[in-house]
């Protein structure tokens, strides 16, 4: 009995130690031209303002290409673009085409220029760990597309102390119960 007690909390301990950092990556081809997106990223920890679907070929796809398919997001109805995140985020990274360039905040007091690109993309990357961002075009006006945001949730360590001391706690009373 302490064998198969001893089994399974090796085999607990273990799916522990594989549970690491989920990433996300919105590729915003889900949605239908003009569609405001606010809260349809939900489940991956983000919600929108500012953020109007763009699909080919109802928008100037030539000076504001997709990275990838055919769907972008703009700075629609007004500017800047903020997404905010349910927990922290790390690596946060997106495509972006501006003829102007943009600007992106981050809630970590990152502040990151993006050079003006027309009809072709760059990619911007947000260093440390945030909660929310702003993307705005520099001249303020909705010149801009944003696709394929990535980006990282790490597993908090408190999360893994409280499900191993449950964990113990089951496995002290299984061994109480099972008299071994």
């Amino acid at each position: 009995m302490k064998k198969l007690l001893l089994l399974v909390l090796v085999l607990s301990f273990s799916s522990l130690a594989f549970a690491g950092p989920i990433t996300y990556t919105i590729d915003f081809e889900q949605y239908s031209a003009y569609t405001q997106i606010t809260n349809q990223y939900a489940a991956q920890n983000a919600t929108f303002t500012n953020a109007l679907q763009l699909v080919e070929p109802f928008y100037d796809y030539f000076d504001y290409p997709p990275h990838s398919g055919s769907g972008v997001i703009t700075n629609d109805p007004n500017d800047p673009i903020t997404v905010n995140f349910s927990v922290l985020m790390y690596n946060v990274s997106f495509w972006y085409a501006a003829p102007d360039g943009i600007v992106v905040t981050g809630s970590n007091g990152a502040v990151i220029n993006g050079a003006g690109v027309d009809g072709t993309n760059a990619q911007i990357v947000v260093p440390g760990a945030v909660t929310w961002i702003t993307i705005s075009a520099n001249d303020g006006a909705d010149y801009e597309t944003v696709d394929d945001l990535t980006y990282t949730v790490v597993p908090e360590p408190g999360s893994f102390l409280l499900v191993g001391t449950g964990l113990l706690g089951l496995a002290a009373s299984l061994r109480r119960k099972l008299g071994c």
